[in-house]
């Protein structure tokens, strides 16, 4: 029930932030159009890409690439060891990453908070309120976190289904 409730909330997250990369394409292709064709560029443009579409789109997918294992994996060492010691190791790192995301989580959220009371605002061509997405860092990495202490939990106790989506084939010799 936990993996399903995380599961959905990820896939939610994920979706989120590929909305945000599809409005972001959409809104860049608008200004450029706006600016070369009519002379009349989209203001505030670059504060809404930087502060609303970049954000959601690096922050909000973190827990769905962690669940289908798609971070970056060297294994120059690893791969050589029994299954179950890498999956170990595994968990153990999982478990160390969780530790420094939710320490990463508590210190955006606090600082989510500061910006939310004062009401920050981004300021360049136009003025836009940015406060709200200051709590994509503290709900992606937090989603995150929890993400890998349920696989550090699986892999202890020899779910192997874990680390079914991945590769674990080895290079031609």
């Amino acid at each position: 029930m936990v993996g399903r409730l995380l599961g959905g909330a990820s896939t939610l997250l994920a979706w989120i932030g590929g909305l945000g990369l599809v409005l972001m394409m959409l809104h860049i292709t608008a200004d450029v159009i706006a600016r070369y064709i009519f002379s009349a560029p989209l203001h505030g443009t670059v504060e809404i890409v930087s502060a609303y579409y970049m954000v959601a789109v690096v922050f909000l997918p973190l827990a769905m690439i962690e669940r289908v294992n798609g971070h970056i994996v060297v294994e120059l060492v690893t791969q050589h060891f029994p299954r179950r010691l890498q999956e170990i190791l595994i968990a153990v790192v999982a478990l160390l990453s969780a530790a420094y995301f939710v320490a990463f989580t508590w210190q955006t959220w606090g600082d989510a908070m500061k910006k939310y009371a004062v009401g920050e605002e981004a300021l360049g061509t136009v003025s836009i309120v940015v406060w709200p997405t200051r709590f994509y860092l503290p709900i992606g990495c937090g989603l995150l976190a929890l993400v890998l202490v349920h696989k550090a939990f699986r892999l202890f106790a020899g779910d192997h289904t874990v680390l079914a989506s991945q590769d674990h084939t080895k290079l031609p010799d």
